[in-house]
């Protein structure tokens, strides 16, 4: 299924064939989105960064957020609460991407809520891959902030990895490169 050629090298298919393997071992549908968003946490702490565990929250923000980079040298509050001054960048990670137009406004409502508490926070929207075909699919012009997918497919997830047509689209290189320029 993933394993031909010598793809499987490139950081996005290392990442797409762990969570697959690792998605047989449960049966749990949230098993995928936190192992999804483990998985890009591991991506981006490789480059020094300062990278919040899963889960986390923002003063003054009412929403659970998938991940945050902070300033170097800031802590959360009990492991989970960061100030609004301690932040650099927020994820919303999906492993299929956006569910319907209230997944694209609800992403939106909570960029935006962050964006009024400091206007200096980067919100990053990343999905593994979604159909690029569906009506709801997140982009910078349907989300006004950011998007990163990491592949780009013509049918659901089951059809294109059986027919080998993942398309990978440079953007984890793209994201990686953004995070860099962070905390100089």
């Amino acid at each position: 299924m993933i394993n031909q050629r010598c793809r499987i090298l490139e950081p996005e298919w290392i990442i797409l064939k762990r969570i697959l393997e690792l998605r047989q071992k449960t049966k749990c549908t949230k098993f995928v989105g936190a192992i999804t968003t483990e998985l890009l946490r591991k991506e981006i702490a490789q480059l020094g960064l300062n990278v919040s565990n899963r889960d986390v929250f923002i003063e003054g923000i009412p929403n659970e957020l998938d991940l945050l980079v902070a300033k170097t040298g800031n802590y959360p509050e009990e492991n989970l609460v960061y100030g609004t001054d301690q932040v650099l960048a927020v994820f919303e990670i999906k492993f299929r991407g956006s569910y319907g137009k209230s997944t694209v406004d609800e992403i939106k409502d909570v960029f935006d809520s962050i964006k009024r508490l400091n206007r200096h926070i980067e919100c990053f929207y990343v999905s593994i891959s979604e159909n690029k075909r569906y009506k709801y699919r997140i982009t910078k012009d349907n989300l006004g902030y950011d998007c990163f997918e990491l592949f780009t497919r013509d049918s659901n997830l089951e059809s294109a990895l059986k027919k080998d047509s993942l398309k990978p689209t440079g953007d984890l290189e793209r994201l990686l490169l953004r995070l860099k320029q962070l905390d100089q």
